[in-house]
């Protein structure tokens, strides 16, 4: 009797490893952290994704806004959490690629501070101007600053952002005289556009889709290795003869440090399954941008050439946050 018990409870131990790590991931409700305010761009992109992942996952993905200091507050909180897996965020690119070049002091440092899971969201700059000027290509543009230097003003859709940074690039890659004239976001930055204040604006397709389909505004490049669906008769930089003047905004799920692999995986497999969903695919599309899954390998390459890009572009132009 004694051995049979003995030999009993030996066949059950293998079993007990398995009880020791709990429950499997996820057990309970997901946090996506987005770290701007609710209805802009990036809550916008989170929102079309909570759904999908939470069919992927088999449990609820909740949406949280903390918002504040570009972006950095709210990817901060999220880098900071616990690396359980149970508090991701949804992020703009910037927060790891721009802002630590611009901000004087910064809490977390990217990527070492972070698990980089995947770009989720890709959003091209566009280069739009007021029809008044009359120029209607990037060359009829440049000619137009070569024969009236100074007189083009360049809008940006916030201070120390990719519209912001970008109007540099175009000045540096370019040489054309223009003067960067900041905003506080982009819509102030489309009304004086659209009423001739300024002349020119580098900013997100998906706000400023809509004024050139009204024919408000002229669309005159885009910032991207290859052409938009959204706007398939608009030529890119590249095409154009400048092939270093990219300027692609992002968006990006990352987790705290030290997210266990099995998570990590979880995740991955879960945004690469949402981002093929139709109601993510053209629910972005429908705001001008495209969905995307990438490698954690690739993900961390485009992390580390951009962020070496921005550096470049801060260090010449000496552009710094608030």
């Amino acid at each position: 009797m004694l051995r049979r018990g003995l030999l009993g409870a030996m066949a059950m131990l293998p079993a007990m490893p398995a009880l020791a790590q709990g429950p499997a991931w996820p057990a309970r409700p997901v946090r996506t952290v987005v770290p701007y305010p609710p209805g802009g761009p990036n809550d916008i992109i989170a929102r079309l994704y909570a759904p999908a992942l939470t069919a992927a996952l088999g449990q609820t993905v909740l949406v949280e806004n903390r918002a504040g200091g570009s972006g950095v507050i709210g990817t901060d909180y999220v880098l900071k959490s616990p690396a359980d897996g149970y508090t991701l965020g949804i992020v703009d690119g910037g927060s790891l690629t721009i802002a630590p070049h611009t901000q004087p002091s910064m809490p977390y440092r990217p990527p070492e501070d972070a698990t980089l899971l995947s770009v989720v969201t890709r959003v091209p700059e566009a280069l739009v101007a007021f029809p008044g000027i009359g120029a209607r290509s990037l060359a009829e543009l440049l000619d137009l600053a070569r024969r009236q230097p100074g007189r083009l003003n360049i809008a940006t859709a916030g201070a120390a952002g990719i519209s912001h940074l970008t109007a540099h690039f175009f000045r540096q890659q370019t040489g054309a005289q223009v003067e960067v004239v900041p905003y506080r976001g982009a819509a102030p930055a489309v009304t004086d556009l659209v009423a001739g204040q300024v002349q020119l604006l580098f900013a997100d397709l998906p706000v400023i889709l809509p004024h050139i389909k009204a024919g408000a505004l002229t669309a005159i490049v885009l910032a991207a290795r290859h052409r938009s669906p959204s706007l398939p008769d608009l030529p890119t930089t590249v095409e154009a003869g400048f092939p270093r003047l990219l300027a692609e905004n992002w968006y990006c799920a990352v987790g705290p440090r030290g997210l266990p692999a099995p998570v990590v995986q979880r995740v991955s497999a879960a945004l690469k399954q949402a981002s093929e969903t139709a109601s993510v695919k053209d629910g972005l599309a429908a705001q001008g941008a495209e969905a995307a899954w990438t490698t954690q390998e690739e993900f961390a390459g485009l992390v580390a050439a951009e962020s070496a890009t921005w550096r470049q572009v801060v260090a010449a132009s000496g552009v710094k946050a608030d």
